[in-house]
């Protein structure tokens, strides 16, 4: 029986249901999302969103969830969890209320924002308001955008403390809490922060807690958070191994980054590579790229804004390689990610099955090679162990690339950052019809940078970095925009040289 609070403000139940759902034993199983109890708005948002059928951790979750009991449940991301437990806080929260009905606290800005995503289309018809809040970024503005009311808040434990303590934060009408990646956020060590901000919520309330692992800690912090709690098991390897195909090296530390390269060229893929520090994702990353391979590198040092401008460059193809660290890559959901790299060798196997499980997503096949130095190769058997696989050895000959003289791509990237400051050509001569296009037939599938085609450009024409204008690559073709005057030189100096193996053409269109 449902009733409203004295402020009718959210749902309440005073039903708590104790016991354990395990998917692999469930006879009845739910097929679709009306027979889960999903109302028309949001089952018609899911149809927008391309969504045919539910996951089993929405089929499991979704009906406890809906009676109002506390929950946690063993889930992966890409696994469809944000779908469960979005459906249950639309279905048990008001709209349009002057705080907060519902609370997701994530560890990481990049899941803040996925969530966030995800949340505002499930709400596509039901009126209800999403805001993602994460530190490493302007704090006023989010203040401001709270006391215009918002409906679910999803926030990272730091920034939701700090605007707590700031008095910006009110969660004393909160009804439903959510702990998405539970064991990542006491991996990073919130477990203080996620206490002190549970205690600022009423503790009648729903709490619903997500992880990939169900550890003693985990259980811990469920029984302390919620009432009864029902436990729901979905096989956590499932969704991972069963598409993913495993593959390990074996490379002397020295022939790392040449083992890469060959697996990159050899395949084509797009790939994270995960390395264990901060400093070793730069380099890579900075490697790669003097290579010629569109590679941007994401850790907890980079900048907020440039994180997001990396992770949008790897969802829509302009970067094919993204260089992460652990904590960086949790909890991010891409598509059509072909091949997890392990450049470093995974610190324990929990780590290794969620480092995978970035691919073999959505019916696609995906691989995972790892690259072990030779004392590291008795670490393969635990990895099988763990995951219950065959890894297989993967002997392909490495190929020695030479490393790219740095001073000369130094001067491509001055070139290019003078190019930035000052009027392009276009810019100055656009409006009075001075500016040539020259097609070149280099592109992304090339793997050529701009400051690659910026030194092509340059060579043996006299022009200086500023005398090029607009640079718009394609996969196949790349345009350019000289001056008028300098357009035959620079079509007569391309069509003389060669990139790698591939002569250069160019045209004026």
């Amino acid at each position: 029986m449902f009733k409203y609070d004295e402020r009718n403000h959210h749902l309440k139940s005073d039903s708590s249901f104790p016991g354990v759902l395990n998917f692999h034993k469930r006879v009845n199983i739910l097929t679709n999302f009306t027979d889960l109890g999903i109302s028309r708005d949001i089952i018609d948002a899911m149809q927008d969103m391309g969504w045919d059928e539910p996951t089993p951790v929405q089929m499991e979750a979704v009906p406890v969830g809906l009676k109002g009991g506390d929950m946690y449940a063993q889930a992966q991301t890409g696994t469809g969890k944000t779908g469960a437990y979005g459906s249950i806080m639309l279905m048990r929260i008001k709209p349009r209320m002057p705080t907060p009905s519902a609370l997701v606290l994530v560890p990481t800005r990049e899941l803040a924002n996925q969530v966030a995503e995800e949340l505002t289309k499930l709400a596509k018809f039901t009126g209800h308001d999403c805001l993602p809040i994460y530190g490493g970024v302007g704090i006023e503005p989010q203040i401001a955008k709270l006391k215009r009311g918002i409906d679910i808040v999803i926030v990272t434990p730091g920034r939701a403390k700090d605007l707590i303590n700031r008095n910006a934060l009110d969660l004393s009408y909160v009804s439903v809490v959510v702990l998405d990646e539970a064991d990542r956020m006491l991996d990073m060590g919130f477990i203080r922060d996620l206490n002190f901000i549970l205690s600022k919520v009423p503790k009648k309330r729903q709490t619903l807690l997500f992880s990939a692992t169900m550890s003693s800690e985990i259980r811990e912090m469920a029984m302390k958070q919620m009432v009864n709690p029902r436990e729901v098991l979905v096989s956590k390897d499932e969704p991972v191994l069963d598409l993913t195909k495993q593959y390990y090296m074996v490379v002397e530390k020295e022939d790392k980054r040449d083992a890469l390269y060959t697996v990159l060229d050899r395949y084509e893929p797009k790939a994270i590579v995960f390395c264990h520090t901060k400093h070793k994702a730069d380099q890579v990353a900075k490697k790669l790229q003097r290579h010629n391979y569109l590679a941007g590198a994401i850790h907890g040092d980079v900048a907020q804004n440039k994180r997001e401008k990396v992770l949008k460059a790897f969802k829509d193809g302009s970067l094919r390689i993204l260089v992460a660290t652990d904590v960086a890559a949790r909890g991010l959901d891409i598509d059509s990610v072909d091949y997890v790299i392990n450049f470093d060798a995974p610190s324990d196997p929990d780590t290794y099955v969620h480092r995978i499980g970035r691919t073999g997503r959505a019916g696609k096949e995906g691989a995972a090679i790892s690259f072990f130095l030779p004392e590291e190769r008795k670490e393969v058997r635990d990895l099988e162990r763990r995951t219950g696989k065959t890894i297989e050895r993967l002997d392909i000959d490495i190929v020695h690339k030479e490393e790219p003289e740095v001073k000369k791509l130094d001067e491509v990237r001055i070139a290019i950052q003078a190019s930035a400051n000052q009027p392009s050509a276009s810019k100055r001569a656009r409006s009075h019809g001075n500016v040539a296009s020259i097609e070149i037939n280099l592109g992304n599938a090339d793997k050529i940078g701009k400051g690659e085609i910026v030194k092509l450009v340059k060579s043996d024409t006299g022009l200086a970095a500023r005398d090029i204008g607009k640079i718009t690559m394609g996969d196949r073709y790349t345009y350019v925009e000289v001056f008028k005057k300098d357009a035959e030189k620079v079509i007569m100096s391309l069509c003389h040289q060669f990139y790698g193996n591939k002569a250069v053409k160019a045209r004026m269109v």
